[in-house]
Parts: C-alpha cells; structure tokens; sequence
C-alpha cells in the first residue's frame, strides 16, 4: 500500500517525509527545495540530468532545487524512504558559515551518497524532528548539513579550533542556566555569542564534548536530583526544569541514573 506521511519540525522549512510505495512510480518532476532522502528498504531506480541511477537500502539520495528527476521501485519491489526537504535558505546559510563566508550557494557534485556516518546522522535527526525540541533539531541538522556538503559538493568544511574563552564560557554559562526552564534555540546562542549556529555548535562540542541540547539536559537532571530527594513533587520538578512532562522528566532521569526518581524519592 502507498502511503506518504509530512511531519513538520520546529524549524521553519524543514519538514520530514516518510513514505512507502508498492506500486506507485513517481513521473519527472522537480521540487522547489532541496531533498535528502534516506532509502530505508527496497532498491529504487531513478533518471536524474539525462542519467540513470540505482539505490540501495542505505542510499542517500540528494535532489537540488528544480532539477528533473523520476523515481520508481525496482522489478515490481516496493520501497521506504524517508526524505528531509529543506529551503534553499539552509543550504546556502550552512555552505557560507561552513567556510567562513567564502562560499554562497553550494555546487552539488553527486545526487547520491553512500556513507554510514551520514546515514546514522540522518536516522538522528530523523528522530529529532519528530519529537525532539527546537535546540536538540537544530544540534542535529548542522552538523548532517556539514557532513552533506563535504561530501556532495564543492565546499571544503572550515572547522573552529577550539571552544569558547573563558570570559564567554562563565557569560554563557550563567546563561544558559538562568534558561532551564526554556532551553534557548541554537541561533539564540549562537547570537548570544555573536558567532553563527555552526561555530557555536562547534565550540560548545570542543568545550563540553556534548552538543548543547543533551549537555542542557544533564545539567537539568543534576539540578532535579537533590530536589528529588529531598521528596519535592515530581510534576512540580519536571515543569520548573522545562520538561514536556512528568513522564518525560522520569523517563530521561533513569536513564541516566538507573533509577525512576519516584522510587528514589520514596526512599
């Protein structure tokens, strides 16, 4: 059976297409964004500038803004993709702060990639934009965007040195901790550092050696835990520390200290 599923993201113009097709074979067309697919099952053939292609599992596929293409099943087998469509505007903000602001609009050198990072970076995100919040999306998409124009296009990946001075790491730090309650986006700290996503996400990894939506909500769980136990109401917890739910709150906590914090609590 086709089916086709768009779920929407925090990000403005990104949205995740999850689609499965048995019979279904797309005519040429083009699109007016850029196309990321992750072939999750099956095999798909598909013309693109005048030549043939084969995918695999494991493929990714890249289809620039209004370039012609089709796309079909192979010897009558069906197929699961699952394809980030974006708007040009991240493309081409991603290729100027990746170099520096050396390079506008990237030139796509393939419209398919085999590479197991990339593919684990795409699962991730794919995650992400399905339940993920804003910073922990965008904490996910840089760096696939990064890895992309590596290896599909011209644009050689300029990488920061280092991570923050000191002045702006205690500054950011007391930040980011006054925001607990309402974790900042990435282009919130970004801004706050006066750097673009891309460097801001590259030096808070040197700095912490976490990205900064899973190193936020470990210092959320250190902030929780001495009111767990100290037996504080756990829905109240979870809402001043800026946790979905208390579900959500309990959920991330045993997974990071092993134990449902009611059952710490009631010790």
């Amino acid at each position: 059976m086709d089916q086709t599923n768009h779920i929407p993201s925090c990000l403005p113009g990104v949205r995740l297409i999850d689609a499965e097709y048995q019979r279904f074979s797309f005519p040429r067309h083009f699109h007016l964004e850029y196309h990321l697919g992750l072939l999750v099952r099956g095999r798909q053939r598909y013309q693109h500038q005048g030549e043939s292609h084969q995918a695999d599992t494991g493929d990714v596929l890249l289809m620039a803004p209004e370039q012609i293409h089709d796309g079909a099943g192979i010897d009558g087998q069906g197929y699961q993709i699952r394809v980030l469509a974006f708007d040009p505007t991240w493309l081409d903000e991603a290729s100027r702060s990746l170099s520096d602001g050396r390079q506008g609009a990237p030139r796509l050198t393939t419209s398919i990639l085999r590479d197991a990072t990339l593919r684990g970076q795409l699962q991730r995100l794919h995650a992400a934009l399905a339940q993920g919040s804003r910073l922990e999306q965008e904490s996910q998409l840089w760096p696939t965007l990064a890895n992309l124009l590596e290896q599909g296009s011209s644009l050689r990946v300029h990488e920061p040195g280092q991570g923050f001075d000191g002045r702006t790491w205690r500054r950011l730090r007391e930040w980011l901790e006054s925001r607990l309650d309402s974790p900042p986006s990435l282009e919130e700290l970004a801004a706050f550092c006066d750097l673009s996503p891309w460097q801001a996400l590259r030096r808070f990894n040197r700095q912490c050696g976490l990205p900064p939506h899973q190193w936020l909500t470990l210092l959320r769980l250190e902030r929780s835990l001495p009111r767990v136990l100290r037996g504080e109401s756990l829905s109240e917890v979870a809402l001043d520390l800026g946790f979905y739910d208390q579900a959500h709150f309990s959920r991330l906590f045993r997974r990071t200290y092993g134990v449902p914090p009611a059952r710490l609590r009631s010790r």
